[in-house]
């Protein structure tokens, strides 16, 4: 059938942030005394997730959880620093990283010649826009709706329901979220009644019950245009 407005995620979807968030925390660490290796880059991947899943869930603002990281980052390490300064550094570097998926650039030309794309997501306004602006896909982009702007994250019903007020209040039935998180991509379509698309490893175990899934960007396009 194919679908007239596409959602699509940032963060592992059409942003690689594994390469940016390891580069920028490298950084980060650097500038404040602090070691930098797998271990570190592993503790806080467990601090940061853990954070960013009771953000979805409404229990912590997205301010505290980006502080509350270093804090936590920099006690295990047992090095003091003003984790507020660290957190802007951090930022500031992550935003700088406008590292994309494999066939991000293509896919979102391709997609953009039949459709209109917006990316939908949870990261921090100030990252997101600076990263956007510097990627090659930037004029493949409409528009792009951030969490911290709207005021409510995905998955929440509420996030949805201002996008597609700012697209004019569409069909749903015509809409399609792709994206790689279960919890917040494919939940949240599925709060908002739309059509969800898994972005994922094709070993990897859907808990959600998808409408679709693809293991490489190119394979959306079909989904998307109804070829």
């Amino acid at each position: 059938m194919g679908y007239d407005i596409i959602l699509l995620d940032a963060d592992d979807t059409l942003f690689d942030y594994s390469r940016a968030e390891r580069s920028a925390l490298e950084r980060t660490c650097e500038a404040f005394g602090a070691p930098f290796d797998s271990r570190v880059l592993e503790q806080y991947h467990q601090i940061n997730d853990a954070l960013w899943k009771q953000f979805e869930q409404g229990a912590v603002t997205q301010d505290a959880l980006r502080v509350r990281r270093f804090e936590s980052l920099f006690a295990f390490l047992g090095v003091h620093a003003d984790c507020a300064r660290v957190n802007r550094f951090y930022t500031h570097a992550l935003g700088e990283g406008a590292f994309l998926m494999d066939g991000a650039e293509e896919f979102c030309r391709a997609l953009s010649a039949r459709r209109p794309l917006y990316i939908v997501t949870n990261g921090v306004s100030e990252v997101q826009r600076s990263r956007l602006a510097r990627a090659s896909i930037a004029p493949y982009i409409r528009d792009i709706f951030i969490s911290q702007e709207i005021g409510a994250p995905k998955p929440r019903a509420q996030f949805f329901d201002h996008v597609f007020a700012a697209l004019g209040n569409p069909s749903r039935a015509h809409a399609i979220i792709m994206g790689d998180s279960l919890t917040s991509d494919m939940a949240g379509g599925k709060n908002a009644g739309i059509a969800t698309c898994w972005f994922a490893p094709d070993d990897a175990v859907d808990t959600v019950g998808c409408d679709y899934r693809v293991s490489r960007l190119a394979g959306f396009l079909p989904i998307a245009l109804g070829a």
